[in-house]
């Protein structure tokens, strides 16, 4: 069991801890909103259930799976038996989205309705539940940055004091609240098929990139690279490239001029490789402070998203 976690009982042999009960209190809150989302979207009747009876486990199961893999030396020296003990906790955020899209692929096939139009109602429980999930870390003492030195900003919700009343920045705090307002934006208003999934995506990757980096916990990592922030750029970069394959094949019906999205691609790039630099330089230079790496990060950030959302959000032209 993951050092830390609170056990409130006994369930058998198996322990029930707070974070345990937090994150089922998660899970159910989203497979209501899911129930809700499918009636808003217009979905057939039976669409929520199966999408739900696919999720929880496919979900759980890939989080797990993600979760190993990217420890599989610890699990070597443990023995692989350890990694079939789920009740002792480790679980990978991305590896639940991959279960979740497998789902959905099955639902799709199963109800005979749109792949897209599936994940569209899938994202607004699912960004409900991530902040949730985020907010429960605080109860396994996870999502927590560096050291709060000054006094007048050691208190909670900014901070959090662990056993030997040392003070953390909280960001499973700003997480949560990043997640929190990824669903408002989505819950504001009704979009064409597929919007919705690219605003989540858009969203959440951009703030990935970031408050991942502020985290100082039992992060998930290969060799010296964060697994979160790795998967973000990944996701966010993917969608891009989707969204590029579509712009060239109907360009003429766009707004976007072939000079913005060249020079997009090239900053995004080049943003990229200076986070990298910026996430060594945080540990590494002595010439730049912490706060100053993590400033400059933020506009990178920012310009990220911008040049992201300028491909994956081109505007019509307008038809007389």
């Amino acid at each position: 069991m993951e050092e830390g976690m609170m056990v409130l009982f006994q369930l058998g042999t198996f322990p029930v801890t707070a974070y345990a009960l937090a994150l089922v209190a998660a899970l159910a809150a989203g497979m209501m909103v899911l129930f809700w989302n499918c009636k808003r979207k217009g979905l057939k009747e039976n669409t929520a259930f199966v999408m739900g009876v696919l999720s929880l486990p496919l979900g759980l199961l890939c989080a797990r799976v993600f979760y190993v893999l990217c420890r599989i030396s610890l699990y070597g020296e443990m023995g692989f038996a350890e990694a079939v003990k789920m009740w002792h906790g480790g679980y990978a955020l991305w590896g639940a989205v991959l279960g979740v899209f497998l789902a959905l692929v099955l639902c799709s096939k199963i109800t005979a309705q749109s792949l897209v139009k599936l994940a569209d109602a899938a994202v607004l429980p699912g960004a409900l539940v991530i902040g949730l999930c985020r907010l429960a870390e605080g109860l396994n003492g996870e999502g927590i940055g560096m050291l709060v030195e000054n006094e007048a900003l050691q208190f909670f919700p900014l901070a959090v004091m662990n056993e030997w009343e040392e003070w953390y920045w909280a960001i499973f705090m700003a997480e949560a609240v990043a997640a929190f307002v990824i669903f408002l934006v989505l819950v504001r208003k009704r979009r064409q098929d597929g919007e919705d999934t690219k605003v989540f995506v858009w969203l959440f990757c951009t703030c990935s990139l970031l408050l991942e980096s502020l985290r100082r916990d039992q992060f998930l990592r290969w060799l010296f690279v964060r697994v979160n922030q790795l998967t973000a750029v990944l996701v966010l970069t993917g969608f891009m490239v989707y969204a590029l394959v579509k712009w060239l094949r109907n360009k003429e019906n766009y707004r976007l001029k072939t000079g913005t999205v060249v020079l997009c691609w090239v900053v995004y790039a080049a943003l990229a490789g200076a986070c990298i630099a910026l996430e060594f330089a945080v540990d590494k230079s002595a010439a730049l402070p912490v706060w100053a790496c993590y400033s400059l990060m933020a506009v990178c950030v920012a310009c990220m998203g911008l040049c992201s959302y300028t491909v994956m959000f081109p505007k019509e032209m307008v038809k007389e």
